[in-house]
């Protein structure tokens, strides 16, 4: 295999600020692995909260970031069939829970699980593509694994039920609609009024604004008992009102972006969903989403990268500055940084 200079945004410690540049470790991949020149690479929550307040399990120096998207330049021994070198794709990194360094987004070369890459499209900018890995695991995991919603399909069959998902416009939201769409249940979401035209753009059949008073009586009256609650934002206001409107649909499963903060109705089992589930453990519905659904969906024009990029150039040593912006908020935009540039 060929050697790459590799270089990574590292933190040194444990709430070290700002992120420092240095040599990135040298790829290697497995079997079942695939190397990315990485041109773009999205920030996430994760990165600041990590940042912020550490996890017992990290060892330092650490690389943060997920979401990538370039060239592959190294394939494992058994994918030569399905990559090859120079192929644009997306990638799902999983160093968050394997501890492989190699295996996170903020450097110029990253590992990823082949069954969390996915080809894209010349017709998509790797800029934009960047916004898609995390959520799409993240809303397959909450849909397919928790919800036990049918497979994506880009001819679905209607199921007769609806979901609510509420924070729509976010970036889990994003893919979350456009997945439950290809999974046959109508949707009703939730955002800000003046991201209600990109949230019914992604496939939403009713969006309500989540800051008008009565916007839970609303929900209750599009909703019926059997239908299905997703909370894409889970901070602790979220989360009561989720289970609020789950409870009165006669309760069920409560798909989580973090742990539960609130005390739930007792008909109510709230999940805090593992985005790497599809690549780790669910391997049937990584099989059938990244594998399967989400190439033929993009290849298609069926599925959107959204939301769309805020992209801040000038490479590793701008991470920072990404992190620092996501921590203060940013509404219907996913943050990206430039490393490489369009291959």
């Amino acid at each position: 295999m060929a050697t790459f200079e590799n270089k990574a945004a590292w933190i040194t410690a444990a709430q070290a600020t700002p992120l420092e540049v240095g040599p990135g470790p040298t790829p290697n991949p497995s079997e079942d692995e695939v190397v990315i020149k990485v041109a773009y690479s999205a920030v996430n929550p994760v990165d600041w909260k990590l940042q912020d307040y550490s996890a017992p399990h990290l060892k330092y120096p650490y690389i943060f970031g997920t979401d990538v998207a370039g060239n592959v330049v190294a394939v494992g021994s058994g994918l030569a069939s399905r990559f090859t070198v120079g192929q644009r794709v997306i990638g799902h990194c999983d160093g968050l829970l394997s501890g492989k360094p190699t295996n996170n987004g903020f450097q110029l070369y990253s590992t990823c699980k082949e069954i969390l890459v996915s080809p894209i499209p010349h017709s998509l900018p790797l800029a934009n593509a960047a916004v898609l890995p995390l959520s799409i695991s993240t809303a397959a995991s909450a849909l397919f694994l928790e919800l036990q919603a049918p497979l994506p399909s880009l001819n679905p069959k209607p199921t007769g039920k609806r979901i609510l998902i509420w924070g729509g416009s976010s970036s889990v939201g994003s893919s979350a609609i456009q997945l439950a769409v290809a999974a046959g249940l109508e949707v009703v979401a939730t955002a800000r009024s003046v991201n209600h035209s990109f949230v019914r753009s992604l496939g939403a059949s009713h969006v309500l604004d989540y800051e008008d008073s009565d916007v839970l009586d609303k929900t209750a009256g599009l909703l019926k008992p059997g239908d299905l609650v997703v909370d894409a934002i889970s901070s602790q206001d979220t989360q009561a009102k989720c289970a609020q409107i789950l409870a009165g649909l006669g309760g069920g499963k409560l798909p989580l972006m973090m742990p539960p903060e609130v005390t739930m109705p007792d008909n109510v089992n709230a999940v805090f969903v593992n985005s790497l589930s599809p690549g780790l453990t669910a391997v049937d519905i990584g099989d059938a989403v990244w594998r399967k659904y989400i190439p033929e969906a993009l290849a298609a024009g069926k599925y959107q990268a959204k939301p769309d990029p805020f992209v801040i150039t000038g490479g590793l040593e701008k991470v920072q500055d990404g992190i620092d912006l996501l921590r203060k908020g940013v509404s219907a935009k996913k943050i990206v940084i430039e490393l490489s540039g369009e291959q």
